[in-house]
């Protein structure tokens, strides 16, 4: 009950178009590392790699960020521009978090998430995680996926599923989300989509969801398809996101953290939720018009279907899971 309150708090202040938000945020981006081993067509790992400089999270940074963190919000999202699971302390990282009593969450592609590997992080309190596999087939998601083996990912993700049920634990809460990239007519990808949701049955998938390619706020060039209506951003409003060197970007749609509105290895984080970059930012969104911030202006995020004010897409999967 004191969640869906926090919730409903956050929600008036982003219809209210708040700049000082007295509610901490209740979601939070926690990147152990940037590094990647793929190099996915629609991802900027993959088109602009070198862009970046890597690293891995510091331990000591990582402690004290959870010390507090575990003080106002629900879940952290240990993911974010990388792969997790490439950071060697990872396994702790979700025992750490899951201790102070948040839900650890992972976004994975599941390319190094070997037996021992999926029991550990399973056993140390995994709440969610969600596999990113784009393809029903083996040419299509190779293509996609470069550097990625169709075979070997898929026998990962069904050996988690079966340790998962093995265990009997129920969590984490299982998904896996497909972006369609397949030629072909509606019937053929149906057949598709329903021949790979079968190799599934009597496993505990909770969750099988097909996506659509976002634009990363312009790095990634998509056509945006019917009418859809301007939204203010809903992320400075209900989030943060802090990279691996503790840098605080606007947003975690700004891949190169083009806008950071603070560093959390100098400052706390409850003081960068309003400090007058957050508020600035929050500003912006009065208008469609936001010259300040011209990535902001390309961000398919900003321009979706809505609902009671606030984008539809996603809405009711973001309810039952925080319900």
């Amino acid at each position: 009950m004191r969640h869906l309150i926090h919730l409903a708090k956050l929600y008036y202040h982003y219809r209210k178009r708040s700049l000082k938000v007295p509610t901490p945020p209740t979601r939070i981006w926690l990147e152990p590392t940037n590094a990647c081993n793929l190099r996915c067509i629609m991802c900027p790992n993959g088109t602009d790699y070198n862009a970046l400089q890597r690293g891995m999270m510091e331990w000591d940074l990582f402690e004290e960020l959870i010390s507090q963190i575990k003080e106002f919000a629900y879940d952290v999202n240990l993911f974010h521009r990388g792969e997790s699971l490439l950071h060697p302390r990872f396994v702790d990282m979700v025992k750490i978090t899951a201790e102070a009593g948040l839900r650890p969450r992972l976004h994975t592609n599941a390319t190094i998430l070997d037996e021992k590997y999926s029991r550990e992080i399973i056993k140390a309190g995994l709440d969610f995680i969600s596999f990113s596999f784009d393809g029903y087939d083996k040419e299509t998601y190779e293509r996609v996926r470069v550097g990625a083996n169709f075979e070997e990912v898929l026998g990962n993700i069904i050996k988690f599923l079966e340790i998962k049920k093995e265990l009997g634990t129920g969590k984490p809460y299982t998904i896996i989300e497909v972006m369609e990239v397949l030629k072909g007519s509606e019937e053929e990808l149906a057949k598709k989509r329903d021949e790979f949701r079968a190799k599934f049955n009597d496993l505990p998938l909770e969750k099988f969801i097909v996506r659509r390619i976002h634009n990363w706020a312009g790095l990634y060039d998509i056509n945006r398809k019917g009418k859809l209506n301007y939204v203010p951003c809903t992320f400075p409003f209900y989030s943060m996101t802090i990279f691996y060197d503790g840098k605080v970007p606007a947003c975690p749609q700004d891949f190169f953290g083009e806008i950071i509105i603070g560093d959390a290895t100098r400052d706390r984080l409850l003081d960068i939720w309003n400090g007058e970059n957050m508020k600035a930012m929050r500003k912006s969104f009065a208008s469609e018009n936001n010259e300040k911030h011209p990535r902001c202006q390309k961000c398919d995020m900003i321009y979706r279907e809505t609902f009671l004010g606030i984008p539809k897409s996603y809405l009711k999967f973001f309810i039952r899971e925080n319900i």
